[in-house]
């Protein structure tokens, strides 16, 4: 496969979106711009509308939900904008500053859905086809659709033999469903690596702009992402959110073999991912391929015991990231320790040798952790598709 990666974190604020954000605001009247915008995010958005009506001058609220990044609310404040923090989820805060818009006379912005928005998000797929004009395939992470629908439109418009593909996370599959139900729906929030995309619902105007136009949509799963993220700081060194690295995840995961020796563009849509979820991510990564694993082992409660079981991990170039003691929990003898280590390892080759060495040692006391041994972890056929 011929990739080329489009690069949107490396934009001002950091995502693709403030393309949209600066389009809506332009294109405000002139009274309006006096008055102010409320919008609801979950944070890029945010971000983006900050910036620019810091620019324009135009006074902005933000509402956004009590689950948003840190990253993500502090840039909100650092660039000037009044922040509330209401609800639990996306949803909620619309619902809130739809309200708080009409209280108090200000224009409310979706920020997800505005035509305007869309119109702004549609100069990405512009960019692509002037930079890679040979473009076969264009891979678009997807939340509540605003991205898809833009580039679609513009690419079936200029070049309509270029195939355009939908990523989500399987955890929060909101667009993926109304495909299949070929209608707006809403699907209950969970937890999500790709958290910029984690929305319940879909864009209406997003949705029946994108439905005739996609022609794949694919869902990916948490490993997959998490592998992406540590792929792309590893070896492209870039820092990518989740939702960015999920095009990615398609093509590392073996979703899209049709692709081959085609060029592909992936649209790796933004950057703010605050540390705590990146150093997740990383781990996680470095867990599903075998080169963080998790074992327990049974061993005298003596030094000398405790000094061979580290040279053995030592000996075999292992390097040993945490480890625990647990002298009370332990099941038989009162003078057996069980310890419990976190180990890094080379590769998944490597992984399972030491996972032969400790076992050979210790037969009747140790204990590794199944997942990355378990070859269903591994299978890179997760993934289902609509067409």
């Amino acid at each position: 496969m011929k990739l080329y990666y489009k690069i949107e974190s490396m934009q001002i604020t950091g995502s693709f979106k403030e393309r949209g954000s600066l389009n809506v605001l332009q294109l405000l009247p002139l009274d309006k711009k006096k008055i102010g915008v409320v919008i609801a995010s979950i944070g890029n958005d945010a971000i983006g509308i900050c910036h620019y009506g810091a620019k324009l001058g135009i006074p902005v609220i933000v509402v956004v939900p009590v689950t948003i990044p840190i990253c993500k609310l502090q840039n909100c404040y650092s660039l000037g904008a009044k922040v509330i923090l209401e609800g639990s989820n996306l949803t909620e805060s619309q619902r809130f500053a739809r309200s708080l818009a009409k209280d108090k006379g200000l224009t409310y912005i979706n920020a997800r859905d505005h035509p305007h928005i869309l119109m702004g998000y549609g100069t990405l797929a512009l960019e692509i086809l002037e930079q890679i004009p040979l473009v076969e395939a264009v891979i678009v992470p997807v939340g509540s659709g605003g991205l898809i629908a833009a580039v679609a439109a513009v690419i079936k418009h200029i070049k309509p033999n270029c195939l355009v593909y939908g990523v989500q996370s399987e955890n929060i599959p909101t667009f993926f469903k109304s495909l299949e139900m070929d209608k707006p729906i809403q699907v209950p929030m969970q937890d999500n690596m790709a958290d910029a995309i984690s929305v319940p619902n879909v864009g209406v105007n997003a949705f029946h702009t994108a439905k005739t136009l996609v022609d794949k949509m694919l869902l990916v799963n948490q490993d997959w992402i998490a592998r992406s993220i540590l792929h792309l700081i590893e070896k492209e060194r870039f820092v990518i959110e989740g939702a960015g690295a999920c095009p990615l995840a398609a093509i590392l995961g073996n979703l899209v073999p049709e692709l081959k020796t085609k060029y592909v563009v992936a649209i790796l849509s933004g950057g703010n991912i605050d540390y705590t979820s990146l150093i997740r991510s990383l781990q996680r990564g470095l867990s599903v391929i075998g080169r963080l694993v998790r074992f327990s082992v049974g061993v005298k409660d003596d030094p000398k015991a405790y000094s061979q079981l580290l040279s053995l991990i030592a000996n075999g170039g292992y390097n040993v990231v945490h480890q625990f003691q647990d002298r009370i929990w332990v099941e038989g003898s009162d003078y057996t320790i069980e310890i419990k280590l976190v180990c890094e390892t080379r590769n998944l080759e490597h992984a399972l040798e030491l996972k032969r060495i400790i076992e050979r040692a210790y037969p009747y006391s140790s204990e590794f952790e199944t997942e990355p041994f378990n070859d269903k972890r591994m299978c890179p056929c997760y993934g289902r598709v609509a067409t």
